[in-house]
């Protein structure tokens, strides 16, 4: 069973002034704040390349994850559930219980891979640097972290998640100020729903992680309050950052559609300064999501007997520099969609096991 509520409980001890939905909300949205999210890539996957009416798609998004936080966290409070083994044992069975979690660890070493595949894109777009080099120096940290285990994961997340989001909402207003443009300007809407189906995708992968997170955090769920306000915000919140840095991507989208870190130009057109700056948002993004994922890794592969955390460590790290050399976009447009359906399977069987009770 992978321990995401031991990650998790130190994170919350920090924010305990606050309102317990508020609690929620803050830990369900960091999940989904990684390094395919400030790229640029899977928003210019997902919803840029569908015109104005991918607009309404991110909106789609936003709206499920906010739903499927609030089923979640009123299952977990109406049958007590603590961990996410106990909710998937608790609504798929004893044998098929256990199998969701397995895909959902290859799901996580999946995203790790895309990490260190996003770090040698940045390397080599932004320094220059070999794309193995790149790979290799975050995956080198990565590990580093992993040694001090728990603790060092925790520490860097509570000191990086503010830079990343207050960092990518003023990145995507201040770059789409910038120009004077009209925003939709380079591009048609497709016909018919393709961009809804996107949307519901690209909700469903994220889920796969989300949802976990989610069991772990309801423990704070203390009324039908706080399940309404931590899904709710949760979700408001990761909308209005990716509206925010989709408008940017509008702009600039015959640029940047066939690059790997698309908001790399964007950043680059705007000034040396706010380069930086972007940079500094992108390497906390990718750090954060590898280390977290790693260590998710890391406590699955421990729960079924790998008990040696650093031949572990330093396995799951080798493993995922050769994956990465799929390739950053290859992994996103290819491999996510793929465990989207696991992720739609999963909030199908939420949303039946919230009516039913019903």
């Amino acid at each position: 069973m992978i321990s995401y509520e031991e990650k998790y409980d130190v994170e919350v001890l920090h924010i305990m002034k606050l309102n317990n939905g508020i609690k929620i909300a803050a830990v369900y949205g960091s999940v989904f704040l990684g390094a395919g999210f400030a790229s640029g890539r899977e928003l210019l996957q997902y919803f840029v390349g569908f015109g104005r009416v991918g607009m309404w798609g991110l909106i789609v998004s936003g709206v499920l994850f906010a739903l499927v936080g609030w089923a979640v966290l009123t299952i977990c409070r109406r049958e007590g559930l603590k961990s996410y083994g106990e909710l998937m044992r608790h609504m798929l069975g004893e044998r098929l219980g256990p199998i969701m979690e397995g895909c959902v660890a290859g799901f996580l070493f999946c995203l790790f891979a895309a990490m260190l595949a996003g770090a040698g894109a940045t390397a080599y777009q932004a320094f220059y640097l070999p794309f193995s080099l790149g790979a290799v120096i975050v995956a080198l940290a990565v590990f580093g972290i992993l040694c001090f285990g728990l603790e060092g994961i925790v520490k860097i997340n509570l000191f990086l998640a503010p830079l990343m989001l207050l960092g990518g909402i003023f990145i995507g207003i201040y770059s789409f100020m910038a120009y004077t443009t009209p925003v939709f300007a380079p591009m048609g809407v497709r016909i018919g729903i393709a961009w809804f189906l996107s949307a519901i995708v690209y909700g469903s992968y994220n889920l796969v992680t989300g949802v976990p997170v989610l069991s772990a955090a309801a423990r704070l769920a203390d009324t039908k309050r706080d399940a309404w306000v931590g899904g709710l915000l949760g979700g408001g919140a990761i909308t209005i950052l990716g509206l925010a840095m989709s408008l940017p991507l509008f702009l600039h989208y015959t640029n940047i559609v066939q690059l790997e870190i698309p908001f790399l130009h964007v950043a680059s057109e705007t000034g040396q300064l706010f380069t930086i700056l972007y940079l500094a948002v992108l390497i906390a993004a990718l750090f954060t999501t590898a280390a977290c994922n790693a260590f998710a890794v890391l406590q699955w592969l421990e729960s079924r007997g790998f008990k040696h955390k650093i031949k572990a460590g330093a396995a799951v790290c080798v493993l995922g520099i050769i994956a990465a050399h799929i390739g950053f976009s290859n992994i996103v447009i290819f491999v996510y969609p793929v465990f989207g359906f696991l992720g739609l399977f999963k909030i199908l069987v939420i949303f039946m096991n919230v009516v039913r009770r019903k």
